[in-house]
């Protein structure tokens, strides 16, 4: 369900945690951040940032996640920095606002 979510309704849970749950011992991710890059009026194009534990750095790949109100989904996840704070990671998304509105030629 996470992936299906639009960008007003995923950066509205900006400072909650979401469960990474696939691992053996599940662990807390924190949404620190959403930001929104439309292209044009069709799409919709956001990135979201999560802080990670200093000490665990995950590979690029699918993750299963939970979160309290928004419930369980799989997202893409990319580490992008590494510091005294945590790991940084990304969750890129880009699609279509209405896919009915694509036409094939």
């Amino acid at each position: 369900m996470l992936d299906t979510l639009n960008y007003e309704e995923l950066a509205a849970q900006v400072n909650t945690k979401f469960l990474v749950t696939e691992m053996a011992d599940p662990f807390e991710l924190e949404l620190i951040e959403a930001t929104e890059r439309r292209i044009t009026p069709s799409q919709e194009v956001f990135s979201l940032i999560f802080l990670g534990p200093k000490d665990l750095l995950l590979p690029q790949r699918m993750y299963q996640l939970a979160h309290a109100r928004l419930g369980d989904g799989v997202l893409f996840l990319v580490p992008i920095e590494h510091s005294e704070t945590g790991v940084k990671y990304e969750a890129a998304f880009n699609r279509l606002i209405n896919p009915a509105d694509f036409k094939r030629d």
